[in-house]
């Protein structure tokens, strides 16, 4: 809240700031802290509002505002709460969103299969003027890539199966 200028004029202070040659900015100043004033007052008091003044209403506000007690601090184990609320069993909408997924998922899937089926035989020349001609030698190529794909991914599974044996975490591999 503002407060009046009380520091007494010195006589080296111009005309327009000594006590009677008040500035227009230190009557303003003066008016609103007397309006806060009279508002923190009434609020006091528990005096009606007076519709009329706004700016009076206004500081009546900032004073109800202000004595109302503060909001309730932040949980300690906020972020556990909300992992918990994440975690935890999905609501209704949730459930009913997934299975729509799974449903619109199903119905696009059958909707291009039987667009294959009706129209792949003429899809068919096009798609296989896209596909490269291969040599018999990248068979050998494409033979020792799956082979390294196959041990890569049997190695995980023994990895995994360890893990579950050990109580590890599971599902890394």
């Amino acid at each position: 809240m503002n407060t009046p200028d009380d520091r007494k004029p010195t006589p080296d202070d111009p005309p327009g700031e000594r006590s009677g040659w008040r500035s227009l900015d230190v009557l303003r100043l003066e008016a609103e802290w007397q309006a806060q004033e009279r508002a923190l007052e009434q609020e006091r008091r528990g005096v009606p509002l007076d519709r009329a003044d706004s700016r009076l209403a206004e500081y009546r506000l900032i004073a109800r505002a202000l004595r109302a007690p503060a909001m309730e601090p932040v949980p300690y184990d906020l972020t556990a709460q909300i992992v918990r609320h994440v975690e935890g069993t999905p609501a209704v909408g949730e459930l009913l969103e997934r299975w729509l997924l799974r449903a619109l998922t199903a119905a696009f899937v059958l909707a291009a299969l039987s667009a294959m089926v009706a129209y792949g035989a003429q899809w068919t020349p096009a798609f296989a003027d896209l596909w490269p001609q291969l040599s018999p030698a990248s068979a050998d190529w494409a033979g020792l890539l799956i082979g390294c794909l196959a041990v890569s991914l049997a190695w995980q599974g023994v990895v995994r199966l360890m893990r579950q044996e050990s109580g590890g975490t599971p599902g890394l591999a």
